[in-house]
């Protein structure tokens, strides 16, 4: 009832009148996945493409290395300010949002993962998901680094409570756990990701940070850094900033914390973007300090819900954030 009610006013009115009220703080947006046709949680092209519209209507679009550069210089976001961040580095990218991106002249920042990019690794989640979708043995109950897992039930429950453990458990044993779950799978994982899973090239990249794509930092191999060791942390950081540059030219840059909750960074992991020359850094939820700390601005979902999207990008999160003194992390 109470989402009904802010949809409504939101059509008569209430948008407009929230982007006014928050034209001084930027709206981050953070993107995922995207198909060109329905099929999951991806953002479809024609959503996206009604997405761009509303944004070159109404806001200032931009990537996050200007945003930045604009608050270093005159200390203050400019109007109506909006920047859409897309996290990993998938293929889905370049093929679906990239072009509609350059069609309609809107900037944007892609974070990627350097060892997915390099075709060393592919993302341990997506992993987790091939080997629920193609395991061939029939185990019930499982034991996953700590976690027992009842592998007979829905498959995207499983995913999700698998993932979840993962996410707060250190790496070693989260490698050991995936290890563990290939073996109940019967399974063994291929080195290179199905297509499904695949990742941009490093030419493909080349040309987006050509036409207006911010190329960002995202690790080298997506870790929570809050949940390493932080001399790992630091080169994760270090080595991520080292292998953009060398492959795409020195230009200014911003790192996006792998999945981006408060658990997922520590001030010394702040202090290491900083050092290695990130201009900022995001996370991947919002609350209501927005671009008030250095190195962990808050993001909105950039969702394929058009409610969401455009609580979202009209400001309506955000003055709910500040209403409610909703605060996630202090840091």
């Amino acid at each position: 009832m109470k989402s009904a009610v802010i949809e409504l006013a939101g059509k008569l009115g209430g948008y407009q009148l929230a982007r006014l009220l928050t034209r001084k703080q930027p709206k981050i947006l953070m993107y995922h996945r995207f198909s060109a046709e329905k099929k999951g949680h991806e953002v479809t092209a024609a959503t996206f493409e009604q997405q761009l519209r509303l944004i070159k209507k109404y806001f200032q679009p931009m990537t996050l290395v200007n945003l930045a550069l604009a608050i270093q210089k005159n200390g203050t976001a400019p109007a109506n300010a909006v920047v859409i961040t897309v996290d990993d580095g998938y293929r889905d990218f370049y093929e679906v949002a990239y072009p509609l991106l350059k069609r309609y002249q809107v900037p944007a920042t892609f974070f990627v993962t350097t060892g997915f990019v390099n075709g060393d690794l592919w993302l341990w989640y997506d992993q987790v998901k091939w080997l629920l979708e193609n395991k061939t043995d029939n185990y019930k109950e499982i034991f996953l680094s700590g976690l027992s897992v009842d592998l007979s039930g829905d498959k995207e429950k499983i995913w999700s409570l698998i993932v979840n453990h993962f996410l707060n458990i250190d790496n070693t044993d989260r490698l050991n756990g995936i290890a563990q779950l290939a073996t109940a799978c019967n399974l063994e994982i291929p080195k290179i990701a199905p297509d499904d899973y695949k990742a941009v090239n490093w030419q493909q990249l080349k040309e987006m940070q050509l036409n207006g794509i911010e190329i960002g930092g995202h690790t080298v191999t997506h870790p929570s850094l809050g949940m390493t060791r932080l001399d790992e942390a630091i080169q994760e950081i270090e080595k991520s900033k080292l292998h953009l540059d060398q492959a795409l030219g020195e230009e200014p840059r911003t790192f996006c914390y792998p999945n981006g909750q408060p658990q997922d960074y520590t001030l010394e992991v702040k202090e290491s973007v900083k050092r290695a020359g990130y201009l900022a850094a995001v996370t991947a939820f919002s609350d209501r300090h927005n671009i008030n700390l250095d190195n962990s601005w808050r993001r909105f979902t950039g969702s394929d819900d058009n409610f969401q999207f455009s609580k979202s990008l009209f400001g309506v999160e955000h003055i709910g954030n500040l209403l409610r003194k909703y605060e996630r992390a202090s840091i």
